[in-house]
This record gives structure tokens, sequence and C-alpha cells, in this order.
């Protein structure tokens, strides 16, 4: 989400390859692009992602991990989430805040005016939203969101909600969210925790290779085909993203991924029975 007012792998095969060089491809692409036009890229000596190992990801201890939670959680890492422009540059929820917490390395030329500040009412986002002042703020921790509305600088939102729409839609120029992601994404934000780690670290037992194939169980059951190619997307995407990060499980990224592949050639063809047992079969395996 946006500002509070939000490498190739060795041995990778498509679609984890296609995602990677495709990524690869836009940052090496950025600067030039962004001359022409920084409406779409990345203008030259900007970063978007934590140069540091990312913070703890801090959970309420109440909170109840089911498949809502879970999506709003892959929700939070995805840029498809915030529309086309954050697709091209590779940004997310989690980018300018990394398991919750500030990301202080956050920097776009022309935008920001030191690290970990952005102006979110510039054309570069949408042009119907700038006001024409360079105004950068502080991007700030999401940890205890739930607890401190309301929400926004210009605009103020009673809930988080309305808050999230807003931020989608008009800070970032996203395509209106349904209900549904919305909720999710909620439940997600009012899970992140504003204590620091304790003794008891049930509440961070979450990390970067977290398996979403269990939100694959409902809508193989349900045959619903049109849901099923969403979270496979959303998912290959993630481990995509995984898969270019230092220490990654490359083979079990291939084979997962190559199991989503044929659960949606099965599915594809209404052979439900034959994609339920390989979603079984990469359940079994993780």
């Amino acid at each position: 989400m946006g500002p509070l007012k939000a490498r190739r792998a060795k041995g990778v095969r498509p679609p984890v390859l296609l995602y990677i060089c495709l990524l690869t491809a836009l940052m090496a692409v950025a600067p030039s692009a962004a001359a022409d036009d920084d409406r779409n890229w990345l203008p030259t000596g900007s970063s978007t992602e934590i140069q540091s190992d990312p913070p703890s990801e801090l959970l309420r201890l109440d909170t109840i991990r089911d498949d809502k939670w879970l999506y709003g959680r892959l929700l939070f890492r995805s840029p498809s989430l915030l529309g086309e422009k954050a697709v091209r540059i590779g940004l997310s929820c989690n980018s300018c805040h990394p398991n919750g917490h500030a990301n202080t390395d956050f920097f776009i030329t022309g935008l920001s005016d030191r690290p970990g500040r952005i102006d979110v009412t510039h054309r570069f986002w949408q042009a119907e939203f700038e006001d024409g002042i360079s105004n950068p703020i502080d991007i700030p921790s999401l940890r205890g969101v739930r607890d401190t509305p309301p929400y926004g600088t210009i605009n103020l939102f009673a809930d988080l909600h309305a808050f999230t729409r807003h931020v989608i839609v008009t800070e970032f120029a996203g395509p209106p969210p349904p209900f549904e992601k919305v909720e999710a994404l909620v439940a997600y934000l009012n899970s992140i925790d504003n204590n620091e780690l304790g003794k008891d670290q049930s509440n961070v037992q979450t990390g970067t290779d977290m398996s979403y194939l269990s939100l694959l169980h409902a809508p193989l059951e349900n045959k619903d085909e049109a849901k099923l190619d969403e979270l496979t997307d959303l998912i290959r995407s993630e481990l995509g993203r995984q898969a270019s990060r230092p220490h990654a499980m490359i083979g079990a990224i291939q084979h997962t991924v190559k199991g989503l592949r044929k659960i949606n050639e099965k599915a594809a063809e209404q052979d439900y029975t034959a994609a339920i047992k390989i979603h079984q079969k990469l359940m079994s395996d993780q």
C-alpha cells in the first residue's frame, strides 16, 4: 500500500524465468525510458526496495491466519493491486512498508526529497491528483495501524476500508478493488502488531517463502476457473520475486510453478478431479 495519508536466477525456467527476465529488463531500460516519459518508468537514481534484509513481520498474537488473511498478505505483496504503472516498476504495498514497517530507503527522483519520503500527489501516479506542489511526506510504519484512525493527511478517512480503496484508486491510479480484496487487505493490515519481539515468538512465524497454495482449495472445489486463474497468477508472480532473492530454493520454486501450470491446464479442460489431485500433491510437498 502507498504511504498512509502507504536476477535472473540460474536454472530458473518459465514462467518464473519470464517474470524475472521481464523485471530485469524493465529496470535496465527504466533510466532511458524515464527521460522520455517519467509517468511510466522510474527516473534515474530511484530505488523502491529496501536495501537490507527486511525487518521481522510482527503479528498480533490473536491473528487468525485464515484464507482471507492469507489472500490479503499476498495482495499486499503484489504490484498488480496498484495498477499498470506499479506492475511496470515492480511497486507493491510491501515496497513502501516491508512487513508493515517503513521503508527508509525508498526514493524516487523528482518525487522524494530524501530517502523514506514520497510525494503521493504527483502526476507520476495520476495526473488528476497532481496538486502542483512538491510535498513529499514520510512513509509511515503500518505497525498497529488498526488502532490509529483517522487515516490520511489531505483527505481523512475514518476506517481502513475507505482509506485502502482511496490509496489504490486515487493515489496510485490502480483499478477499483472489489470488496473481497479490500476486506482481505484490511484483515492483513489489522494483524500487523506494534509490539517488539518478546520471548513468545508465535507472532512472527511468517516467512518470505510462505506458501499460498491453500488459497486454491476453494476455487478448485467450486470449479471457479476465473478465481483460480487470478490466484495462480498472483502466486506465480510472488514465486518469481522469491526466486530473485539470495538463497532462494530454486528447485522447489520450479516444482511449484510447474504444478500450478498443470492445475490451470486441467481446469481449462474442466478436469477438476485431476487438478485437485495435483493441488493436493503440491500441498503435501511443502
